[in-house]
């Protein structure tokens, strides 16, 4: 045990490590022997529900999931990003953001049935990785806090030493008690991981990020139709949508997704690369000449798409449309008149498709920049992201 902590004080990774649910006794471990500092930015325990939703910027669907673990390590990242910004040898190449979150045996009133877990998730520049293990035994409080303890510890090392801790051979099954139950990891070349970077440092300064986009097709300066949005993931909606934008403006549809949200946390990479291959599953439904590019960008703001796409047509819901033009949503120093002009000035505009259950805000009179679908064209029928996530999660239950 010794060596494996002295090992991973001797990498070149420098770690903020976030945990909540169980397995903390991890950080005494791993500055228990000395050289910590060398390692360890900060640890973070957000123990209370509020903690968390601040850590993360959300309200979790699930408190102990690969989901969370995987916006607590994009947080921890993000924080691991400022720490290091301020020293003298800053290399955010080496940074790792961990992010653990456990649901262990209750002392008492365990209910019956009720799974005992634990997932761990790193982010760094151009990497991804989550994995999680659930124990088969009802052990006590305290012999689950040891293993899972162990089990974030060699999940360090293999991450600070690959070649001599496997991972493989941390994850082992039934014959000591846990059992794998997710591993997932995806990178990303450079130019992506550059945007991720300059995402989470404007993030980190409060400062409006200079509009950067990655062209995942050919890349293209004439305007267009883009559809922007989470896609988590892209559905029926999505496709139909485009398509009726598609044969009015007898043009190809791209769609366009930001790392960066003004609601949610960034988006890690395996989250980006389901959410792609379901929207370039959508394109494939659509006709032929309908489908267009993918475009990443760093701009949750339409503000900022609209200087990276001018020219463009935007295909919008109601709710995105009550959001555009939402004081809490504008920029620093703007105003309605001023964000209306600056759409203007990009030759921005709208083509809005009323959304069930989603009225247009009557706080504002709809500028002409913006045309409403007819209900005779487009008629929603509820369909959602957050409606198939939920309907997945109850399938798995």
């Amino acid at each position: 045990m010794e060596d494996k902590i002295m090992d991973i004080n001797r990498s070149s990774f420098r770690i903020v490590l976030t945990i909540t649910g169980g397995g903390t006794e991890v950080i005494g471990k791993l500055l228990r022997h000395g050289g910590g500092s060398d390692t360890l930015l900060e640890a973070i325990v957000p123990y209370c529900k509020e903690s968390l939703h601040d850590l993360i910027g959300k309200k979790p669907e699930s408190y102990a999931s690969a989901e969370t673990a995987k916006n607590m390590a994009m947080a921890a990242y993000r924080r691991a990003l400022f720490l290091d910004s301020g020293s003298e040898k800053s290399d955010p190449l080496n940074l790792i953001g961990i992010g653990i979150t456990c649901k262990l045996a209750k002392r008492g009133n365990e209910r019956e049935g009720r799974s005992h877990e634990v997932y761990f998730a790193s982010q760094s520049c151009n990497r991804t990785t989550v994995s999680g293990i659930a124990f088969n035994c009802i052990d006590g409080r305290e012999e689950q806090e040891r293993t899972a303890a162990n089990y974030i510890l060699d999940s360090i090392a293999s991450l600070c030493d690959p070649k001599k801790y496997d991972e493989q051979n941390i994850l082992m099954g039934s014959a000591d008690g846990k059992t794998l139950i997710i591993k997932s990891e995806e990178e990303v070349d450079n130019e992506i991981a550059d945007l991720l970077l300059k995402t989470l440092e404007s993030i980190n300064s409060g400062e409006n990020a200079t509009p950067m986009k990655v062209d995942l097709g050919q890349s293209s300066n004439e305007p267009g139709i883009i559809m922007s949005g989470s896609f988590n993931p892209c559905h029926k909606n999505h496709v139909e949508m485009a398509m009726i934008a598609s044969e009015k403006y007898n043009m190809p549809v791209d769609f366009e997704i930001s790392l960066a949200n003004v609601d949610k946390p960034p988006v890690d990479y395996i989250s980006l690369k389901e959410r792609l291959e379901s929207v370039r599953n959508c394109m494939q439904d659509m006709k032929k000449g309908a489908s267009g590019n993918i475009h990443l960008s760093n701009s949750p703001l339409f503000a900022d798409k609209a200087v990276l796409f001018p020219g463009s047509v935007f295909l919008i819901g109601t709710d995105t449309l009550n959001r555009l033009f939402n004081v809490n949503y504008y920029r620093k120093g703007e105003d309605m008149q001023s964000l209306i002009e600056h759409f203007k000035k990009h030759n921005i505009r709208f083509l809005v498709f009323r959304r069930k259950n989603a009225d247009i805000c009557e706080d504002f009179d709809i500028p002409d920049i913006c045309e409403i679908v007819s209900y005779d064209c487009y008629a929603d029928d509820g369909t959602s992201s957050t409606k198939i996530r939920n309907e997945r999660k109850c399938s798995f239950i």
